[in-house]
């Protein structure tokens, strides 16, 4: 493939890429901060992409494996604790309406309640659409550890939404 239609297929997915680096960052400066790494490793690893594969899942894959090598690196994930702001006002930047605004705030504050393991499975099956089995190679773990994170990472979900469906029913008789 050549080098100037690598870089334009890859152009294509940038939005794709920047949008699943905030769902494991919360960041928008950590998000574009890896989205960029990620980007100038596939570059340089242009020639072991192979021909007839998903480009896509392969960018994937390079995102979520420089994600997982930062946080080895700080040994901590601390500079994750503001995720909520960071996507907050990322999302404020782009002149949501109120309500489209509220709808990211809660995935951004529902993401909050996974585990970091649990985070990019559900982002690639329940938000990307990949099967089960795409996620477990672009993550490089088995499929059962892909559907059992899905799993609790959506019984999370339903009792978030029990959980505030009940404070509105409070709120009412109230």
């Amino acid at each position: 493939m050549g080098n100037k239609l690598f870089k334009k297929q890859i152009e294509v997915l940038i939005l794709d890429l920047k949008k699943f680096s905030l769902s494991l960052t919360h960041d928008i400066d950590n998000s574009n901060d890896l989205v960029q790494q990620s980007l100038a490793i596939a570059l340089a690893k242009e020639g072991q992409f192979k021909k007839n594969s998903n480009l896509k899942s392969w960018l994937f894959r390079i995102v979520y494996t420089t994600w997982v090598d930062v946080i080895r690196k700080n040994k901590t994930i601390s500079n994750y604790k503001n995720r909520f702001h960071g996507a907050q006002q990322a999302e404020a930047g782009n002149n949501l309406s109120i309500s489209a605004l509220n709808t990211c705030i809660d995935y951004k504050t529902m993401l909050n309640l996974l585990t970091d393991k649990q985070k990019a499975p559900f982002h690639l099956v329940c938000i990307e659409g990949y099967t089960y089995d795409e996620t477990a190679k672009i993550l490089g773990i088995s499929v059962g550890t892909v559907a059992s994170r899905v799993s609790h990472s959506r019984s999370k979900f339903n009792q978030y939404f029990s959980d505030k469906k009940k404070i509105k029913k409070l709120k009412k008789w109230s």
